[in-house]
């Protein structure tokens, strides 16, 4: 039985083990308590405490070798015939790091534990591309572990100005690179290494960790990221502190100097005394009393900003693989070599994006985080002027300020959770190649087509393309209503869901996305539909709104003192109790919560295999990892169920699992054998990597081991990285 508590994990093979609990309101309320008596000592007066744990600075789910099923097609036998990959995730303590994999079966490994002090990041580098022009120098050491700590190798660099490679093969570290500046970021796929720093960015090649091409024009944010970029298979993006003309692409959210009257509309809706400002400033414009964009007494930092040489909420897409080495620089004089995209994204800063799985969608959000923004990325062979940036969607968060620390898509794009500082994950509905979510594109376990049977055989497809084609022609997104498409708050106006553009009750505008007929706008919109005419016309904006929205539980509802009688629920907030900053990281992924109803029942006759979406995994600042199982259904207050239906999301805490560490455990270091599972897979992909590149597994590459192990080992970086980074 003690093996079955979280409180009481087992030793096993590798580290700790511990096993899912059913969700219950009591497992939430024991979660809540152990964490109030780190903040609050006083709030809780019933039993006596439990272990102390140590505290948690920061969580993340990793992508790495043992999850990647792409790459290691073994991946069936090392978890028992399954398709569905570990989940991976790092929590970084005051003192130290962990890492642990959560199996299908529902069991928690720890396979990695240290205390050398406090980590500000770590990334589990993948095994990288290979090939008989470029071999790995570092074969016989991985896998290896990038981490940022406050002491580096050195011991006399500043804090946190050197990213450290450890090998868990030998547990040595075979590579260490120093910076002048702090390292606020690690990024790694199979093909770089990214190193953030302050309006910097660094990259390494993968196979050597030598130096590849940086950024030195990236606009600064106020955090919780400080330098956000998205690191996908490709593509790298980044905010850039300018825009440029010559290499702006077609779309974006093309500022907010011109807003529509359901834009207008909606936020008076939100906040009375906004709302009605905006409507007053709207009809004096329209009046021509007082020009567009005049600043005012409330927008005077705004404004102050405009002025300035820097503009905020600009990005950048580069493609890693085509990006000259050095200095990659978008400037009126350069030729954009290795950008595929620029554009402007918001009005404020950005604080966060992140690519979904395929590479062709990023969302962005920005200081404020009342919006986040979706972006279709088309690009062009030639040069990013030619790319298109469709802004797809506006997923609409609320009206108050919110940091956001965590972004991510389910598997198939059809989902968004971000989470922010406040502790909340919100969850949004949307399509890959966009328009409304509903019923039909929802309710199916797999993405269906944009056109139904019955609008193709109806031939509004040919409607459709007969009205965008005009409205490019006419120069204006606007259509025959201009109502706003408000999606996840309830009913709305007929025609919500409507494939035609001029019936559906897509907006033509919004806070943050002007028309098309605005000056900067059209000259943008009708200079690059000249240069590539096979772009099709921008889609029209679709608002959505949470479905969702998963609250961190910080209440005291259900606990009562020794004499019976029930406290009053004490509300704290998460972001004033932990300092500021109530650190949460969420993933989709497949339910490992099957079991605990019945622990005899196969995994092929469970019936959440068959669920329309996976599990949101969330874990948060004091160590409990919660599996919420999605529900998407058709709203209730619909009259009749049709495929345009709007959806309502049901959310349901079903496994925890209680994963903070306390001073009592032990640690888990390197070196590591061949059977441990972050070796194993490690191995497993680098075979097939040689076999692959048609070369024999165990090729000696350009340098030996003798060479990786001292040559590289002892390289610091000197004064040739100081002269590069310092450009």
């Amino acid at each position: 039985m003690a093996s079955d508590s979280p409180r009481r994990p087992s030793r096993c093979a590798g580290g700790v083990l511990v096993r899912a609990q059913a969700a219950t309101e009591q497992s939430y309320m024991e979660s809540v308590v152990t964490f109030l008596q780190d903040v609050v000592p006083q709030a809780y007066t019933g039993a006596p405490p439990t272990d102390e744990k140590e505290k948690i600075i920061w969580v993340r789910f990793e992508k790495a070798d043992i999850n990647d099923t792409a790459r290691n097609p073994e991946f069936m036998e090392m978890h028992s015939g399954t398709t569905d990959p570990p989940l991976c995730l790092m929590i970084g303590y005051t003192d130290g790091m962990q890492i642990w994999s959560v199996s299908l079966a529902g069991e928690a490994q720890e396979l990695f534990s240290v205390r050398h002090g406090p980590v500000r990041a770590a990334r589990i580098l993948p095994a990288p591309h290979i090939s008989p022009q470029k071999m790995d120098s570092f074969a016989d050491k991985r896998p290896l572990l990038g981490v940022c700590k406050s002491t580096g190798s050195s011991g006399t660099s500043p804090p946190y100005c050197c990213a450290d490679l450890y090998s868990l093969r030998t547990g040595e570290m075979v590579k260490s690179i120093q910076f002048k500046t702090p390292i606020y970021d690690l990024h790694c796929n199979k093909h770089i290494l990214v190193v953030s720093l302050q309006e910097k960015i660094a990259a390494f090649d993968s196979c050597t960790f030598t130096k590849k091409f940086f950024v030195t024009s990236c606009y600064p944010c106020p955090g919780p990221s400080l330098n956000p970029i998205a690191l996908g298979s490709r593509w790298l993006a980044y905010a850039e502190n300018k825009l440029i003309r010559c290499h702006q692409s077609r779309g974006g959210a093309c500022g907010d100097n011109a807003q529509s009257y359901t834009a207008t509309v909606i936020n008076a809706a939100k906040t009375l005394k906004t709302g009605l400002t905006m409507v007053g400033k709207v009809v004096t414009q329209l009046a021509g009393t007082i020009p567009a964009g005049t600043p005012d007494e409330e927008g005077t930092p705004h404004s102050a900003s405009r002025r300035s040489p820097h503009n905020p909420g600009v990005v950048t897409i580069i493609d890693t693989h085509s990006v000259g080495e050095g200095q990659v620089l978008v400037s009126e004089d350069s030729d954009g070599e290795g950008v595929v995209a620029h554009f402007p994204a918001h009005d404020k800063p950005i604080s966060c994006m992140q690519f979904n799985p395929s590479g062709m969608l990023l969302v962005t959000s920005d200081t404020l985080g009342h919006d986040f923004h979706v972006f279709q990325i088309l690009t062009h062979p030639w040069a990013s002027s030619q790319s298109a940036v469709h802004h797809l969607y506006t997923l609409h968060r609320g009206e108050t300020e919110a940091k956001v620390q965590d972004m991510c898509f389910s598997q198939d794009s059809r989902w968004v959770a971000i989470s922010t500082l406040r502790g909340t994950t919100h969850v949004f509905p949307i399509n890959p190649y966009g328009g409304a979510p509903c019923a039909r594109t929802h309710m199916s376990p797999r993405v269906v087509n944009r056109m139904s049977r019955f609008q193709k055989s109806a031939g509004l497809e040919e409607i459709e393309q007969e009205l965008n084609r005009a409205a490019a022609l006419g120069g204006g997104a606007g259509g025959i209503a201009g109502s706003g498409c408000i999606l996840g708050g309830g009913g709305g106006i007929g025609g919500r869901c409507s494939p035609i553009p001029g019936l559906s009750s897509s907006p033509s505008g919004s806070p943050l996305h002007a028309k098309l007929s605005s000056q900067d706008s059209y000259n943008n919109f009708t200079n690059n539909n000249m240069g590539n005419p096979r772009l099709t016309p921008l889609p029209s904006l679709t608002v959505v709104l949470p479905l969702a929205q998963i609250k961190q539980p910080m209440t005291l509802g259900t606990i009562t003192k020794r004499t019976g009688k029930a406290k009053p629920p004490p509300q704290i907030s998460p972001s004033k109790s932990s300092g500021g900053e109530f650190c949460v990281a969420a993933i989709f992924a497949s339910s490992r919560s099957w079991f605990i109803t019945n622990p005899n029942m196969k995994r092929e006759k469970d019936q959440s295999r068959q669920s329309v979406v996976d599990s949101l995994y969330i874990i948060s600042c004091y160590g409990n990892l919660v599996e919420h199982v999605l529900e998407p259904r058709p709203i209730s207050t619909a009259q009749k169920i049709s495929d345009d239906t709007p959806l309502e999301l049901s959310t349901c805490p079903r496994a925890c699992w209680t994963l903070a560490r306390t001073p009592q455990w032990n640690e888990l270091q390197p070196p590591f054998n061949s059977s441990h599972p972050l070796v194993l897979a490690s191995d497993l992909v680098q075979y097939y990597q040689y076999l692959l590149a048609a070369m024999p597994p165990g090729s000696p590459g350009p340098i030996t081991r003798h060479e990786s192990s001292d040559s590289l080992a002892s390289d610091h970086s000197g004064q040739e990285d100081e002269e590069w980074l310092s450009q």
